[in-house]
C-alpha cells in the first residue's frame, strides 16, 4: 500500500540539528510538518543563487510525525511539488535528499534517497513538477523515527546573475497537485513511498472489536451508549443527543483497505430516526463517507458527504437480512459502498472515485444514531467491527432464547455437552 505525505506550512514537530544532503548553500531555514494530509495556507520558499559554477541550493526541509510501527520502507519514491524558477537562464532542476531519523535524534537511520538530481528546467510559470517510480535504498525503520524530506534545486547556469527558485507547500486544497498543473497555491504538493503498509498509519481493517468482554479500549461512547452484556454488542442508543461510539485512534486510513461492521439492530420509535457507520478525518469538518439508515423513509443511504450534505446519494429499500453487515471498501483508485447478509458475499451499492481525502491517514471510524423526538424505545446495536461473526445457537424456550446442549459420542455413548462459541478472549 503506497503512503502519501503532504508538504505542509504547518510547524514541523522536530528538527534536525544536521542538514544531510549535499548542498553548496544549506542556509535555508524553512522548516514544515511532512503530514498524513494537507494543512496550513499556502506559502513559498524562494531562494536566491548567484554562482556562475553548478551550485546546489536548499530550499527547506520537511519532518514526518513518528512512525507507529516497525517495520521497512522499500521501492519507489515520486512526488509533485509547485516549481519555480525566475527566469530560464538560472536553468534549475530539482534536487532532493531523504534520510530517516533515530526517533527524535540527528541520528540516521538510513538514507532512503541521496543527493538526487532531476533532469526537467523548472518552469518560468509556476506549475507542478516532479518525479515518478524513483528508486529508493530500503530502510528498516523503528516506531517513533521520523522521515526528512530536503527539497531544493541544482542551478546549471554559468553565470553570476541573480536568478531565484521558488518552491511552493502548504494549502489543503481538495485536489492533489499534478504534473503541469499551474493552481500552486490551492493545489498541495506531496511525497508518496509505494510501501509503508501499517508504518505511520493503520488500515482501517485493523479496527478489530468483538465486543466479547465490553466496549474496550479501541472506542470512546457517549449519549447513552452501552454494552449490552446478554449479546456482547455495543448498543448506540438514537436521540438528539447524537450518541455514539467512535474510534480513539485517528491513525487509520482506507486506501487499498475495508472497514466492516455487522448491524443487528437498527432503532425503533421515534421520528426521523438514522443510525450511521461514519469513517471520517479528525477534525469536524463534514467530510465523510456514511452509510445511513432513515427510520422514516425506512431506506439506506449511501453518502459521500461534502459540508455534511450529498447531493446525489445512493439508496435503497432497507432489508434487515440481506443488509446486516455494510462495509466501505478501497481498491485501485476507487471507493465502494457495499452490504452483505453473511460477510461472506459482498453486493456493491455505490463506488465513486477515491475522493482525495480518503488517502490521508488520519482518519477514525464513528457510528451514531440521532432521532429528532427524543430517546427511541431501542437502540441499533454494532456487533464485529472487521472481524467474522461468533455464532451461538439458541433455542426458544417458550419465554426466551437460551442455549441449549447438544450431543456427542463419547465412545461408549450419546452424552450431552453445550454449545460453546469463542468471544475473542475465551469460550463460552
Amino acid at each position: 500500500m503506497a503512503t502519501r505525505f503532504w508538504l505542509t506550512s504547518s510547524a514541523a514537530p522536530y528538527t534536525p540539528a544536521t542538514k544531510r544532503g549535499i548542498w553548496t548553500d544549506a542556509t535555508a531555514t524553512t522548516t514544515g510538518l511532512l503530514g498524513r494530509q494537507p494543512a496550513g495556507t499556502s506559502a513559498t520558499a524562494a531562494v536566491a543563487e548567484t554562482s556562475a559554477t553548478t551550485t546546489n541550493v536548499l530550499q527547506g526541509r520537511w519532518v514526518s510525525t513518528p512512525a507507529r510501527a516497525a517495520g521497512t520502507l522499500s521501492g519507489t519514491v515520486s512526488w509533485i511539488t509547485g516549481r519555480l524558477q525566475s527566469n530560464a537562464a538560472a536553468a534549475m532542476v530539482v534536487r532532493a535528499h531523504i534520510y530517516v531519523t533515530v526517533g527524535d535524534s540527528d541520528t540516521v537511520r538510513g538514507t532512503l534517497l541521496a543527493n538526487y538530481t532531476g533532469a526537467t528546467v523548472f518552469p518560468t510559470t509556476a506549475a507542478g513538477g516532479g518525479t515518478t517510480g524513483t528508486a529508493i535504498t530500503s530502510v528498516a525503520i523503528q516506531a517513533g523515527d521520523r522521515v526528512v524530506v530536503e527539497f531544493g534545486y541544482q542551478a546549471t547556469n554559468a553565470v553570476a546573475t541573480s536568478y531565484t527558485g521558488t518552491l511552493y507547500y502548504g494549502s489543503v486544497g481538495v485536489t492533489d497537485l499534478v504534473s503541469g498543473n499551474t493552481q500552486v497555491a490551492a493545489n498541495p504538493g506531496w511525497l508518496e513511498f509505494s510501501t509503508g503498509d501499517g508504518l505511520f498509519s493503520a488500515p482501517t481493517s485493523e479496527i478489530v472489536d468483538k465486543f466479547a468482554t465490553g466496549i474496550g479500549s479501541r472506542f470512546v461512547y457517549w449519549g447513552g451508549t452501552f454494552w449490552n452484556s446478554t449479546w456482547q454488542r455495543a448498543a448506540v442508543a438514537a436521540n438528539d443527543q447524537y450518541p455514539g461510539l467512535m474510534a480513539t485512534d485517528v491513525g487509520y486510513e482506507l486506501a487499498n483497505s475495508t472497514h466492516h461492521f455487522e448491524v443487528v439492530n437498527l432503532p425503533t420509535g421515534g421520528t426521523n430516526t438514522n443510525f450511521s457507520g461514519i469513517v471520517l478525518g479528525p477534525a469536524d469538518n463534514g467530510t465523510f463517507i456514511r452509510t445511513k439508515y432513515t427510520m422514516a423513509t425506512g431506506n439506506l443511504t449511501f453518502e459521500n458527504c461534502v459540508s455534511y450534505f450529498d447531493a446525489t446519494p445512493t439508496t435503497l429499500a432497507y432489508d434487515p437480512v440481506a443488509h446486516r453487515w455494510w462495509r466501505f471498501r478501497e481498491a485501485a483508485g476507487t471507493l465502494y459502498w457495499e452490504t452483505s447478509p453473511n460477510a461472506a458475499s459482498w453486493t456493491v451499492r455505490r463506488s465513486v472515485t477515491t475522493p482525495q481525502w480518503l488517502k490521508f491517514g488520519t482518519l477514525r471510524t464513528n457510528f451514531e444514531g440521532y432521532a429528532d423526538t427524543g430517546t427511541t424505545a431501542a437502540p441499533g446495536e454494532i456487533d464485529n467491527v472487521n472481524t467474522a461473526p461468533t455464532t451461538i445457537p439458541k433455542v426458544w424456550t417458550g419465554s426466551a432464547w437460551a442455549q441449549k446442549p447438544v450431543k456427542v459420542w463419547s465412545g461408549t455413548g450419546w452424552v450431552s455437552k453445550p454449545v460453546r462459541a469463542w468471544s475473542g478472549t475465551a469460550w463460552f
